[in-house]
């Protein structure tokens, strides 16, 4: 009685902070675990299996290495692996066995027809009972790989330290623009975009989230600090959803201009509330053991 009881307050505390917290981002996926590198050997050891992914993004264009640990003493089920796109469809299902540390791994190919989908990807894991089930979510977004002429001529072709190339829309009040360049550094979140034109008044950057974006400790859209010409400028925010936010900055006196915009994250990041979750989990698990200890959950 008193585990029920606790397990109803936590996940009611978790549900009030995930609706806090994730209202812009809409989390697909409360029950999804991203694992940081540093933390693998933390989940192993809590979790009677576990998997996680090379990276949390990917374009359509990418190998996604997943690696996994099932506990050697639960290696009494295959382990199967079920990947969901972001409206619900099946694009890949896998069977694997684990060696004989409990350990396996397998790459997911994104440069397919069933993966053209943007957006967030469900890896979901079970060997056996519902106990030995983990979620891990990932990102595919659009980017493009060669040739910098596949941006429109409304657009920047920024190269990340990632060798990818992502188009940045942008507009323009008077004048004319006659060459951009753009270079994204995601170690450093910080994005640097040049223009040569005459006789602008100021640039609309069209800014996707999964690019660039900044974000609170609380998960709310904080401000940008963008730089010119090694000076600190202002901005304004003309329009924002959850996919980008638009800025609009003057344009200097000059015929060369070159903004640099630095935020929180360049890539999805997993914010604290993943401990909730993880406590949430682990009470679960113990309550579902005791009802269903030989249960499977269709996929």
């Amino acid at each position: 009685m008193y585990l029920s009881f606790l397990i109803v307050l936590l996940l009611f505390f978790a549900v009030s902070l995930s609706s806090a917290s994730y209202a812009e981002s809409q989390f697909p996926c409360v029950n999804c675990v991203q694992i940081p590198s540093y933390e693998i050997d933390l989940y192993k050891e809590m979790f009677p299996l576990t998997v996680w992914t090379d990276s949390q993004i990917y374009d359509h264009y990418s190998t996604i290495k997943v690696n996994g640990h099932l506990k050697p003493e639960n290696s009494i089920a295959p382990i199967l692996g079920v990947v969901t796109n972001p409206v619900g469809n099946i694009v890949t299902i896998q069977q694997l066995s684990p060696d004989a540390n409990g350990n396996f791994s397998f790459e997911l190919n994104t440069h397919s027809s069933l993966w053209t989908q943007n957006g967030n990807y469900i890896l979901k894991v079970q060997s056996g009972s519902v106990t030995r089930q983990f979620k891990t979510m990932f990102t595919l977004v659009p980017s493009l790989i060669g040739s910098v002429d596949k941006c429109t001529f409304e657009e920047i072709s920024v190269l990340a330290n990632n060798e990818r190339i992502y188009c940045i829309p942008f507009k323009i009040t008077n004048g004319v623009i006659t060459n951009t360049e753009g270079k994204l550094n995601s170690d450093t979140n910080e994005i640097i975009l040049s223009m040569n034109g005459h006789d602008v008044k100021s640039v609309i950057f069209d800014i996707p989230r999964y690019v660039l974006d900044s974000k609170s400790s609380t998960n709310t859209d904080s401000v940008f600090t963008v730089m010119s010409n090694d000076k600190m400028i202002e901005y304004q925010e003309v329009e924002h959803d959850s996919d980008s936010r638009q800025i609009k900055l003057d344009y200097p006196n000059t015929t060369k201009a070159t903004f640099e915009i630095i935020g929180t994250h360049a890539i999805p990041e997993f914010g604290s509330i993943s401990i909730l979750i993880l406590v949430v989990t682990l009470m679960s698990i113990l309550l579902i053991g005791k009802s269903f200890s030989n249960g499977f959950v269709k996929f």
